[in-house]
């Protein structure tokens, strides 16, 4: 049989299966929601629900709520026997969702983890619900929403990253909420003027961290002393591991200060800079201790080599302005710029010696670019200056030709008696 009438046959029953399977589905699919009588009182929750990711996947009021929502008659629909609790209480939000969330059969399918109900159990909100019986401890309903829940990555839902933020303060920004617990409420504010709150809010970079990247989502705790350095490394990776190698690693593991927290905040994170040796430093060390000189140290050689390398940026691009070939001090640029850029994170270790390595290369290439554009300029200057004879020399011959010409047009002239 031709291949084109193959592939053509093939085609064919595809598409009859594909068909067929739809058909099937479709009927099953209205049924649920035909016989979902909940919607017949309840219409303005259904129209919540509607666009919902759990009604996208068949699962309707009766999954929450108990009840049989296939029954017509209201007494019916709630009978004993039905499971039908109603108005759940945040006891069971919380076992209802984590029910199915928990369900590993059901979950794989999505992709999702089954351990989220095991971690809320864990958390400060799951302790104030599960161990003290205090209904403020935050639930899944609190943080996703109820009828109108949608995926976490659709820009509409409350824990999208950059709505996380906004939807911790409706209850950590509220005094009386927080009242019994001691707890500040001036935290989003704080958070929304630090490096990560900048970068969230007003360059929208998801990456960047926010409430549950540090404290954790359905296990979230406040990190004691011991684990702020563990939180903050996850993401700041370098900078943790040089910290492990400074004289401040036993003191932080001995629980004497917050690591991290000690020197740069908690919610109001600035951008560093090195003003932090003069201020921070200060917290724990007198001005003529030898841990405060050093550090004194450290902040002249970075600042030093950033300002050589500003000047050496500088250099670069006017002479690249000047019509001078730069490749060679480009790469050289970068190449200085790594070594201020790896002071950073290197400085957390707190050693003089590796900090000096990296300025002495710094400097040392930024000198060479400086010597290199120099040496360019100069040549370039006395091949200009190289120029001024030729062009006098040109100009000589020029003269010199007009004027022999003229001499022989004169002579011509004479000669012709028709002149």
């Amino acid at each position: 049989m031709p291949y084109g009438r193959v592939l053509l046959m093939y085609k064919i029953k595809f598409f009859f299966w594909l068909f067929l399977g739809v058909g099937l589905a479709a009927p099953v699919c209205a049924q649920d929601i035909k016989n979902n009588n909940c919607i017949v009182c309840h219409a303005d929750q259904w129209e919540q629900m509607k666009g919902s990711i759990h009604v996208q996947h068949q699962i309707t009021c009766d999954r929450c709520h108990g009840g049989d929502p296939a029954k017509e008659d209201m007494e019916e629909a709630k009978a004993p026997g039905t499971n039908f609790i109603g108005i759940p209480n945040k006891v069971q939000v919380a076992e209802k969702c984590g029910g199915c969330h928990a369900d590993v059969e059901t979950m794989n399918f999505y992709g999702l983890p089954t351990d989220q109900l095991a971690r809320y159990k864990t958390s400060a909100h799951g302790k104030l619900l599960f161990a003290r019986g205090d209904e403020h401890g935050a639930v899944c309903s609190d943080c996703h929403g109820y009828h109108d829940v949608v995926s976490v990555i659709d820009p509409q839902s409350p824990v999208y990253p950059l709505n996380l933020p906004v939807t911790c303060n409706r209850c950590h920004g509220d005094k009386a909420v927080m009242a019994p617990y001691k707890h500040p409420t001036d935290i989003f504010e704080k958070y929304k003027k630090s490096v990560h709150g900048v970068a969230l809010f007003e360059k929208g970079d998801l990456s960047v961290a926010n409430c549950a990247k540090c404290h954790g989502s359905h296990g979230a705790m406040p990190p004691g002393v011991k684990e702020i350095g563990a939180t903050c490394g996850k993401c700041h990776i370098n900078e943790k591991k040089y910290f492990l190698e400074s004289p401040h690693a036993g003191a932080a593991e001995e629980g004497y200060f917050p690591e991290c927290a000690a020197c740069h905040d908690y919610h109001a994170i600035q951008k560093p800079s090195t003003a932090l040796y003069d201020t921070a430093c200060l917290n724990c060390h007198g001005e003529e201790d030898e841990a405060f000189q050093r550090g004194r140290k450290i902040r002249t050689m970075i600042d030093a080599s950033s300002q050589t390398l500003a000047v050496a940026e500088e250099t670069v691009r006017q002479a690249a302005t000047e019509g001078i070939f730069v490749d060679e001090e480009t790469a050289a640029l970068e190449e200085a710029r790594t070594s201020v850029l790896e002071m950073a994170p290197r400085q957390h270790a707190l050693s003089v010696e590796t900090i000096a390595e990296l300025y002495g290369k710094a400097a040392a290439l930024t000198q060479d670019i400086q010597n290199g554009i120099r040496a360019k300029r100069q040549s370039l200057r006395w091949r200009k200056i190289a120029l001024v004879p030729l062009w006098i020399f040109i100009f000589l011959m020029v003269v010199v030709l007009q004027m022999k010409y003229n001499e022989l047009k004169g002579k011509k002239d004479e000669r012709d008696p028709r002149a």
